[in-house]
């Protein structure tokens, strides 16, 4: 029996917060849903930040035909969920993420298969690539739900992974299960990795009227946005301020965003999540303000040749989420130079994603 609809409003917004503590989803980015009837579940709304989302919030929908009830939209995910509460009538609970190592894996398109995780079986399937939010998606993951009605969790090829459960408690394990699952596949592709120079500490800073705060190495200083000369670091931070509505950045030296900017190239997505928030391409350039300025024009970020990428946004949580992104997009991108075939997102797929991201979510997190 599923429990009243109060107390399941409560129990999905404690989910809320343990995906993003256990880091399972950035932000929004991700759905959770539970059933509440034979014919309804509640399910998270669009767009709504997850840390002041409140229980009235939640929309509840009709399993038959994915309607729902009241003035606030409901995750554009929907479907998928109304799906996974049809075909399988044992599933009291759902959650996509874009867990980091899931989504990595899934890039390959490939189900994982063998002896997988006690948890999870002989088998994760995965997903066609579809649009999120589109009927595409939808049906990719009805054709692996109805052709694997046992399996408890999916991966969706480059937009992250679907994980069932009778409860919360077991959907949740068996997104921890996939990420432990996932993690050693993308180590054991990569191996250690080797290892590079420390770089430069470009800083953190953010914008005050026509100047800007910027630490490095414990100190900080106030620099005029339009002052020359300037430091190297502060150049390149005020070059930054000059291409967007940018108020704080922030310098991702992650080893694998290191790594990717000593390739020297642009990372072109291959995962939904880093086409919408940091844009269509990351670019990398040397550590010219002139370059920088050029490179970030549209975008939430830039490759720094060889010293990682400066990433921006307009509050101090955006430009964690976009360094969170970039780290993750870096690690698929390395790791699909391991899988022969392994391709980007279609440049039309990452411009569309980028452009109705900026269009439909802007004045909700007002990211760009």
């Amino acid at each position: 029996m599923t429990a009243p609809e109060a107390q399941v409003r409560e129990q999905i917004l404690q989910a809320a917060a343990r995906l993003t503590g256990e880091g399972l989803i950035e932000r929004t980015w991700g759905n959770i849903s539970a059933r509440v009837s034979d014919t309804q579940f509640l399910i998270t709304p669009s767009g709504l930040a997850y840390e002041t989302l409140r229980p009235e919030q939640l929309v509840l929908v009709n399993i038959a035909d994915a309607s729902w009830e009241g003035d606030i939209k409901p995750s554009s995910e929907k479907g998928i969920h109304a799906d996974a509460y049809r075909l399988r009538p044992e599933v009291n609970f759902v959650i996509h993420t874009h867990q980091y190592y899931a989504s990595v894996a899934g890039i390959e398109g490939r189900a994982l298969t063998g002896f997988i995780h006690p948890l999870l079986g002989k088998r994760v399937p995965c997903a066609a690539y579809g649009l999120p939010g589109t009927a595409r998606l939808r049906q990719a993951v009805e054709a692996e739900e109805t052709a694997w009605p046992d399996c408890r969790a999916f991966l969706l090829r480059s937009h992250g992974a679907l994980c069932l459960g009778r409860d919360m408690e077991d959907a949740f394990a068996a997104a921890r299960a996939l990420e432990e699952v996932c993690e050693a596949r993308v180590r054991n592709q990569l191996g250690e990795g080797r290892p590079f120079p420390v770089p430069p500490d470009l800083g953190i800073s953010f914008r005050q009227g026509d100047s800007f705060h910027l630490t490095r190495k414990g100190r900080s200083r106030v620099y005029p946005i339009d002052g020359t000369p300037l430091p190297r670091a502060a150049a390149l931070h005020a070059a930054i301020y000059r291409a967007g509505r940018f108020q704080y950045i922030a310098h991702e030296t992650s080893p694998e965003t290191l790594a990717v900017s000593v390739l020297g190239r642009r990372l072109r997505p291959y995962l939904d999540d880093l086409a919408q928030i940091a844009g269509a391409d990351v670019l990398c350039v040397p550590a010219e303000p002139g370059r920088i300025e050029w490179a970030v024009w549209g975008r939430n970020a830039v490759l720094v040749r060889g010293m990682g990428a400066l990433c921006a946004g307009t509050s101090e949580s955006d430009v964690q989420a976009v360094r969170a992104l970039v780290a993750k997009g870096c690690e698929a991108r390395l790791y699909a130079r391991a899988i022969p075939g392994c391709r980007p997102l279609h440049p039309a797929d990452a411009a569309l994603q980028r452009l109705i991201y900026q269009k439909s979510y802007k004045r909700k997190s007002d990211l760009c």
